[in-house]
């Protein structure tokens, strides 16, 4: 059995290798491109996840009349509706969003061009890893949404 000098040392290794591989990650993301997916990210996040409180709160509406709020009710069955959907939505705003940059030509070829060098970074293999991803986190996100109404 390895010490625990061992241990942190093989840690450290791991830990060093995973920023090492970030940063040639980084380092071969050249296009301004890349820069954009941010906001859109961020933009369609925030309207599929607006969108979604909305109609929670809409259903809230009528099945509890008896319930005063504005968006979500201000107790701690409104706060885990609103972080269950924050995270249901994140995998599939990041899918929604390589997708319409992708739409836009000269930055599809340009992310092409950047993903030829390193294989699996390419548009379907990124939204590929994506939706596995989803299959995870947007179930259990909208479980946790699901509780909050529950509790609400």
């Amino acid at each position: 059995m390895p010490s625990r000098s061992q241990r942190n040392a093989t840690l450290a290794r791991q830990t060093m290798g995973y920023f090492e591989e970030a940063r040639k990650r980084a380092s071969r993301r050249r296009s301004a491109w890349n820069l954009l997916l941010i906001p859109v990210v961020l933009g369609v996040w925030l309207a599929m996840w607006y969108l979604s409180v909305r109609a929670v709160g809409q259903l809230l509406r009528h099945t509890h009349p008896d319930l005063q709020f504005v968006l979500l009710p201000d107790s701690g069955g409104g706060t885990v509706i609103g972080l269950g959907l924050l995270f249901a939505w994140l995998p599939m705003a990041m899918i929604i969003s390589n997708l319409l940059i992708a739409a836009v030509a000269p930055a599809r070829r340009a992310l092409d061009r950047e993903a030829q060098t390193v294989p699996g970074t390419d548009l379907v293999s990124a939204n590929r890893g994506l939706m596995r991803v989803a299959l995870v986190i947007t179930p259990a996100g909208l479980l946790l949404a699901v509780v909050g109404i529950l509790v609400a």
